[in-house]
């Protein structure tokens, strides 16, 4: 009887992955799959807007050596997802709908899909780009846009050379990192955890909201409006030029630059916490909100610290 009971257990755990479980190419399974290999490509002149939908899998996208858009999808996939998938460019007027469909829906069994999409688009100006995607990572390098808004699931954002007026990200959980990003307005991170870096972020303001997650800003040009409820800030500058506004809710908070701040005031608000200056100049005092104060300069640029529960470092990189 007890065999018997065994058996079922597993039939029905077995069952369950079946009803329920799609693996992509970090899961445990990879039999049975089949080579997915779909390219379709447009005209490029005239499109202004972007708009990309996909489920789950990783997307680059990156310029064109001419003047058409085209699109790759690559990877393995289960026979029933392999016959159903269908890769599509739609044009409507100005603008390039860019979508992948699996047409499946609710199945029984093993479902393998391990897909990557590559998409490239002509170099020229875009008004509007528009990505919404399940889970997976996104990949986006040299593009100039005036207007970019991301969103996914699950997945690594990594964003490269990007040139916007505006730029938002939103994510469930996942890493995002800029590298020689530049925007003339806002660029906005909202992520329910994950860590954020950037380097070389050029905009007029840049704002961080973290569920969970480190966040790490090295050579940025932008007013900083940055929270995160469990992490840890570092700020790491040549100088400090620009205003910031810096809150963790558990967590350290650094701030390296190469030489002593020339006129900074830095104020330090705690529920427990300590304040360290590295540096020997810096005068030190307690405002009538009984906040720690350090004082370089006249303190042109205002910078307000707070930690729930996490210290403040002030120092040389």
């Amino acid at each position: 009887m007890r065999n018997w009971i065994v058996v079922a257990l597993i039939l029905l755990v077995v069952g369950l992955i079946g009803a329920f479980g799609t693996f992509r190419k970090d899961g445990a399974l990879s039999l049975g799959t089949e080579k997915v290999n779909q390219e379709q490509s447009v005209a490029g002149d005239g499109i202004e807007e972007v708009e990309i939908d996909t489920g789950s899998l990783d997307i680059t996208v990156v310029p064109s050596s001419n003047n058409e858009v085209k699109a790759e999808l690559t990877g393995r996939a289960s026979k029933k997802y392999r016959d159903k998938l269908k890769l599509e460019l739609q044009r409507e007027g100005n603008v390039l709908r860019v979508s992948v469909h699996d047409g499946v829906g609710f199945t029984i069994g093993i479902n393998i899909l391990n897909l990557d999409l590559r998409l490239e688009l002509p170099e020229q100006q875009y008004r509007k780009l528009m990505f919404d995607g399940g889970s997976g990572d996104i990949d986006m390098a040299q593009l100039k846009v005036d207007r970019i808004n991301l969103h996914t699931g699950s997945g690594d954002m990594t964003l490269q050379q990007l040139n916007a007026q505006s730029i938002e990200a939103e994510i469930g959980s996942g890493n995002i990192s800029f590298a020689d990003v530049t925007a003339t307005d806002l660029i906005a991170v909202n992520a329910g955890s994950g860590n954020v870096s950037t380097e070389g972020l050029k905009a007029k303001k840049f704002t961080v909201d973290v569920g969970s997650g480190d966040v790490e800003i090295t050579d940025s040009a932008a007013e900083l409006q940055i929270e995160t409820n469990s992490g840890d800030i570092d700020l790491i500058q040549k100088e400090l030029e620009q205003p910031a506004e810096l809150e963790t809710g558990s967590g350290d908070v650094s701030i390296e630059t190469d030489d002593q701040p020339a006129s900074a005031r830095i104020t330090f608000s705690h529920g427990s916490g300590s304040l360290d200056n590295d540096w020997d100049g810096g005068e030190q005092s307690t405002d009538k909100d009984d906040r720690d104060v350090l004082l370089f300069g006249s303190g042109s640029v205002p910078m307000h610290i707070h930690t729930g529960s996490g210290d403040l470092s002030v120092g040389p990189k």
